[in-house]
């Protein structure tokens, strides 16, 4: 009886709540990246031509991986929602306001994913990528670095990074009361943790789109630049070492280009 009082009062918390069904749902879309095969000889072969059915499941694709890297991020100002949210509503209308706000804030990245998987499909037979589009060679590696290195020293990086990492006060000074302000509110939400990440998102092609390894570790930093302390800072170091990086690549794969 002891332990049982404390499990239903953190069951009674919609914000206990939300990290639970937030945990869950990432744990499976994790389970599903790492049991997916790679885009290799031996493993799953990318389709040739273009059709429908094509871009559909590439983009479905894309979605869950993309979901899966963004859900712990979207954790801490899903909570706060949450939190805020039940001293207006309680039960059902609750959780279809928070299912409501995590909707509109994954929708700007469900449609970036879309954008991927048709630039996925662009880039099969290009000289510069490999595995079917999702690999890119060490020349546009270096670029993709340098490109998401200079990005951490942009004006939009700042902005949408501070938001970021202020949910209570980017809430409060946002608020939309009511099931009809959840949506949008996750939407306007979400427009700047796309700002803030899809630069490095795009180093997904550094390593391989679908190697859950390389996944987990750009969807740790994300977590970790919305929440370490001095992320304003440190970000800067970090875009500085992916320039720095980017520009050894690079400089290697045009020798090594250059001796064939």
């Amino acid at each position: 009886m002891a332990t049982t009082l404390p499990v239903m009062r953190m069951l009674g918390d919609p914000r206990a709540l939300t990290v639970l069904m937030i945990g869950l749902v990432a744990a499976a879309l994790w389970w599903m990246m790492a049991m997916m095969p790679q885009p290799s000889a031996s493993g799953i072969e990318v389709p040739d031509g273009w059709s429908l059915r094509i871009a559909v499941s590439t983009s479905v694709m894309w979605i869950l991986m993309m979901l899966a890297m963004m859900l712990p991020a979207m954790a801490p100002v899903t909570v706060i929602y949450a939190g805020l949210a039940a001293k207006e509503h309680r039960g059902a209308v609750l959780a279809l306001r928070i299912t409501a706000f995590l909707a509109g804030y994954f929708t700007l990245w469900a449609a970036l994913s879309v954008v991927l998987a048709l630039v996925q499909l662009l880039l099969r037979e290009s000289a510069w990528f490999t595995h079917g589009g999702t690999q890119a060679t060490p020349l546009a590696a270096g670029v993709l670095l340098i490109i998401a290195g200079a990005y951490q020293f942009t004006a939009i990086k700042d902005v949408c990074l501070q938001h970021c990492r202020s949910p209570m006060a980017y809430l409060l000074s946002h608020w939309r009361d009511g099931l009809g302000g959840a949506f949008p509110l996750g939407l306007h939400h979400g427009a700047y943790c796309v700002g803030c990440c899809v630069a490095i998102m795009g180093l997904m092609f550094v390593l391989g789109a679908m190697n859950p390894w390389w996944m987990a570790a750009i969807a740790a930093y994300f977590v970790a630049e919305k929440l370490m302390p001095a992320a304003e800072r440190w970000s800067r170091w970090v875009g500085l070492a992916l320039i720095l990086l980017g520009c050894v690549v690079t400089v290697i794969a045009l020798t090594r280009m250059e001796t064939l």
